[in-house]
């Protein structure tokens, strides 16, 4: 008889955790767990959560300041970060051609100040461009709280038929699907761990550029400008240079020595 209720619990356990779908990124970031129900049911299953309660926002912009004024303007940024209890998350600095620079910072900022600080970013230096997105995911969070629940009743019944388990085969089944139960889990409760945290903190990458954000009407320009065609000059004068110079060693050998040998 323990064997029929063993046989029967263990299929409808793997009809229930057939439907439980997750994946992972390259980067090892937790993919979207496709919610089983309709995203009505599942608000009014948990009572006082609406759609919208949990959002993930994301930020991107971009910030032209002059050379002379990149360093200051960097540390301006990052001192704001600080001030709003943000985390700078990674920094990538390259230079271009021209030895212009260009910093990129990433950084994460409590979801509740989020809008204050891109408001204040403006008066550290006028943004190019910003673009800001956002992603609701109450429907996966209360999804992913129903089935944490739904996971912890099974793994109680698999540890009470576990207890009530004779044969040496009996217990083996129903510790493997015990183990699966808490692999499963593992995956739902770190899952839901990512969107708490994304939820919290908001994160913003912004570009800083050095260079581009001259005015025509600044004295800056024209110095860069005639900087640019002394440079393009000097790059003209060293390239004919290393042309013409084994030229004339040539004609200097032929006007010194076959000339002068010839009758």
């Amino acid at each position: 008889m323990k064997k029929i209720i063993l046989l029967c619990f263990l299929i409808s356990s793997c009809s229930f955790t057939s439907d439980l779908q997750t994946s992972f990124d390259s980067q090892g970031e937790f993919g979207v767990i496709e919610p089983a129900h309709s995203s009505s049911r599942i608000l009014e299953g948990e009572g006082g959560i609406f759609q919208g309660d949990y959002i993930i926002k994301y930020a991107y912009g971009t910030m032209d300041v002059s050379a002379s004024n990149f360093e200051s303007k960097k540390d301006a940024y990052k001192n704001l970060i600080k001030s709003y209890d943000g985390v700078v998350t990674s920094i990538y600095k390259s230079t271009n051609y021209q030895g212009l620079n260009q910093i990129n910072i990433v950084a994460n900022i409590p979801s509740d100040k989020f809008d204050n600080f891109i408001i204040d970013i403006e008066s550290i230096k006028k943004l190019s461009d910003l673009n800001i997105s956002s992603n609701d995911v109450t429907v996966q969070v209360l999804d992913i709280n129903s089935r944490i629940k739904s996971l912890e009743r099974e793994k109680t019944s698999l540890e009470e038929i576990k207890k009530d388990a004779i044969t040496t085969s009996e217990k083996l089944e129903v510790q493997s699907q015990l183990r699966y139960v808490n692999e499963q889990l593992e995956v739902l409760i770190n899952q839901k761990e990512y969107y708490m945290k994304s939820v919290s903190y908001s994160e913003i990458s912004m570009s800083i550029r050095e260079g581009t954000g001259i005015s025509l009407f600044s004295w800056n320009y024209y110095v860069q400008r005639a900087l640019s065609w002394l440079e393009s000059l000097i790059g003209f004068i060293v390239s004919s240079l290393i042309f013409l110079i084994p030229l004339f060693i040539l004609y200097f050998i032929y006007k010194k020595f076959i000339k002068k040998g010839s009758p």
